[in-house]
């Protein structure tokens, strides 16, 4: 088997893309060529010292190649977008501020009408009892004045009384 297929069984060992079939095959070509062992040492030299010197990806690192990619219509696109999100966060708080104002009034003008509603009908209650407390009076009706019509159509003078 020619070196460049082994190297890259092993290769593919490392990248954990190999079949147990294959690895049987890969490691009963290692015991023969002498070549292929000093390659797999050398793979697995590297395979650790890339384990032992791994590190966390930064968090604002992709951001900050992100950014240095966009051009400068972009940044300003990015910019208004973020103006854009705070004003309209702005806005949203103040409508909130003012519905909260709005719903505290609102409860004070609903104990003042309930306030309201409770003095008039302590004022009709006083009022019926009063007015159950009068005497009851009985009204008679004189007719003092007389209603005298004449009727000048005929040409007689007649007096007409209403009593």
């Amino acid at each position: 088997m020619s070196d460049e297929k082994i190297n890259e069984l092993i290769n593919r060992y490392f990248d954990n893309e190999l079949d147990k079939s294959e690895e049987v095959f890969m490691f009963t070509q290692l015991s023969q060529l002498d070549s292929a062992r000093q390659y797999f040492k050398q793979m697995n030299v590297l395979s650790e010292n890339m384990k032992n010197t791994f590190e966390e990806f930064p968090t604002g690192l992709e951001e900050a190649i992100l950014n240095s990619t966009l051009s400068q219509n972009d940044r300003i696109k990015k910019i208004q977008f973020k103006i854009q999100s705070i004003i309209g966060y702005a806005f949203s708080v103040v409508l909130l501020v003012i519905s909260l104002l709005v719903y505290t009034q609102s409860l004070e003008y609903k104990k003042d009408i309930e306030m309201n509603v409770q003095q008039i009908n302590q004022q009709s209650k006083m009022l019926e009892m009063m007015f159950h407390a009068l005497p009851q009076t009985e009204v008679k009706a004189n007719l003092e004045n007389e209603i005298i019509i004449k009727a000048t159509m005929w040409g007689k003078n007649e007096k007409t009384n209403f009593n």
